[in-house]
């Protein structure tokens, strides 16, 4: 995922990707990205409900960590979801780009 897919140095005006490009990107981020993802959503520390004890002050910081460890875990659910949105764009892309090859790749030829 380090790679570059386009070399600016050498695409000019003008850079082309192939469509397998498209679909080994979108390999890489199911493979890789979005397992660490949902990994992660089960690493959030929790703090037990016991831990702050019966003080006041304690039990408000408990309510404070359960509320943060929740818009994390929500916050994580939607990159998990624009990810996955990227890899179906990804994918979409590349396979209208070889129907469009295969089509050209059928038509008559004019002369």
């Amino acid at each position: 995922m380090d790679e570059p897919l386009i070399d600016p140095a050498t695409a000019g005006d003008v850079a082309k990707c192939e469509p397998q490009a498209l679909l080994d990107v979108a390999g890489k981020l199911t493979r890789e990205l979005l397992p660490q993802l949902e990994a992660a959503r089960y690493q959030v520390p929790d703090l037990s409900p016991a831990a702050a004890g019966d003080w006041d002050i304690a039990q408000g910081y408990a309510g404070t960590v359960v509320r943060a460890r929740l818009a994390t875990c929500d916050s994580l659910a939607f990159v998990m979801e624009q990810v996955q949105r990227v890899v179906d764009d990804l994918a979409a892309t590349a396979g209208t780009v070889l129907d469009a090859d295969q089509r050209a790749g059928a038509a008559p030829r004019k002369e």
